[in-house]
């Protein structure tokens, strides 16, 4: 599969789920008009670059900065933040250290190595946070934290590039895979409290029965 047609993918299949009434359900909190913002922002930032000494920079960053600028201006005090930015900063060290070392363990590889890569890090995003606001936010600073490792490391063998069609595709993949962690995971949630208010409230039954 070419670079950037699993993200346009993706971004066409959001736009469907939108369409047909799953916004509430898989982005709460976040509104139609920002959502519709944000796809606009990335269809037209996608289509430019910069070009620096020693490398280029795809516009899709500066969308991906605004967004997290954005969230953390909307957060409630310095501390949570502060949590924001030191989950940012620990996926961005875990997801480069499996960008340079996954390969090395073949045990670790489900179907793909960006499948498997995309689905750790929405399993710990999902348990860092639940505001899929955040997770956006957490999982932007993360990749984008990573790329630069990468780059930095690798500036001796390759021109520096951050924010084209492979990393496009990282980034929708990792968030789809967040969200259905995060789904799921609230899914569990409440099957384990159905399950518990279930046997409490038979053992209350029996309780009451046995003293009668």
């Amino acid at each position: 599969m070419n670079p950037g047609y699993l993200s346009l993918l993706l971004m066409v299949v959001t736009l469907i789920l939108f369409a047909s009434g799953w916004k509430d359900l898989l982005v709460r909190g976040i509104t139609s008009k920002v959502i519709l913002l944000f796809f606009i922002s990335w269809f037209i930032a996608t289509k430019f670059s910069l070009t620096l000494r020693g490398g280029k920079i795809n516009f899709c960053i500066a969308v991906l900065c605004i967004l997290i600028i954005c969230v953390l201006w909307r957060a409630h005090g310095w501390l949570y933040r502060i949590h924001i930015l030191s989950a940012g900063a620990l996926l961005g060290s875990i997801y480069f250290f499996m960008l340079e070392t996954i390969h090395l363990v073949p045990a670790w590889i489900m179907g793909s190595t960006e499948i498997s890569m995309a689905l750790l890090i929405g399993a710990l995003v999902s348990g860092l946070t639940r505001l899929p606001a955040v997770q956006l936010a957490s999982v932007s600073i993360g990749l984008l934290l990573a790329e630069l490792y990468r780059g930095y490391m690798h500036r001796d063998f390759a021109g520096f590039q951050l924010g084209f069609p492979l990393f496009q595709d990282r980034w929708w993949l990792t968030v789809y895979m967040t969200r259905i962690c995060s789904l799921l995971l609230a899914s569990a949630m409440f099957a384990c409290k159905k399950s518990v208010h279930w046997v409490t409230d038979g053992i209350r039954r029996m309780s009451g029965g046995d003293s009668e």
